[in-house]
């Protein structure tokens, strides 16, 4: 019986860094080398797109992997301290961060530089943050052995040990902090980002609109305003405490009507 297992060809290319211009350059080749298929465009514009966002500190001392149909594409730029693949997830190219440590994974493995140009989906406590914590408070033993997956939005960062066993995964849910007043603008920011993103859901659009519509209705200190919609879940909190003294839910019906409840 024959074998149908299919290995992509591995294609490599040496680059000084991974700035517009070299990214195009590399472009350029793999077309006259042939070797460009759709998934293969696909996931080299997502790649240039993506990375004219990042800062300049993130486009050195890498490595970025590129899927194709029938190829990898692997760039280098330096010595890698950070590796990027980028691959077609189920909502289309993804780009993910990996970072290996030398032996151990601790809170120092962590660099702020590591999440710059990202968004965190939770502005109380950001998933840097978060992973900090978490590392913190485990044993020893167990980090020379682990892996720390975050995703956040559209970050997906990985730090490993070179033989893990334990896989701690950080998903932050989305808060918004409206300060110590119910910030109309503030609202209307995370709507447009949400919309820009693509991560805005009819339902929970509804949900906004209500919210505009009646913030006068939420005027207590310390609240919870909680955005719920197609599955989707949001947070707008008004004061610091996580004791909140009122917490509201805005959620739509059968019909997509929004109402507010206060529990």
């Amino acid at each position: 019986m024959p074998n149908c297992l299919f290995f992509p060809k591995r294609r490599y290319f040496t680059v000084p860094s991974l700035d517009l211009e070299y990214l195009l350059s590399v472009k350029g080749k793999i077309h006259q080398k042939g070797l460009q298929d759709s998934l293969l465009k696909t996931n080299l514009d997502f790649s240039i797109q993506a990375l004219e966002a990042f800062p300049a500190s993130k486009r050195h001392n890498v490595s970025l992997t590129l899927e194709g149909e029938y190829h990898l594409v692997r760039l280098t730029a330096g010595t890698p301290v950070l590796s990027y693949v980028v691959h077609v997830g189920s909502n289309g190219p993804q780009l993910h961060q990996k970072i290996n440590a030398e032996s151990r994974l601790t809170s120092s493995s962590l660099a702020e530089s590591h999440f710059a140009g990202h968004r965190c989906r939770d502005e109380l406590e950001s998933c840097f943050e978060q992973a900090k914590k978490v590392l913190a408070d485990k044993n020893p033993s167990v980090l020379d052995h682990m892996e720390l997956k975050i995703t956040c939005g559209e970050l997906h960062l990985t730090y490993s040990t070179n033989q893990p066993l334990h896989t701690v995964h950080i998903q932050p849910r989305r808060r918004v902090s409206l300060g110590k007043m119910l910030s109309l603008e503030k609202i209307l920011e995370t709507k447009m980002h949400l919309e820009k993103s693509g991560e805005m859901r009819k339902d929970l659009l509804t949900c906004f609109h209500y919210l505009l519509q009646h913030s006068n209705q939420y005027l207590e200190e310390n609240m919870q305003i909680i955005l719920q919609g197609d599955g989707e879940m949001l947070e707008f909190v008004k004061g610091g405490s996580d004791n909140y003294m009122t917490q509201y839910l805005i959620f739509t019906d059968a019909q997509n009507k929004a109402h507010s409840q206060r529990v």
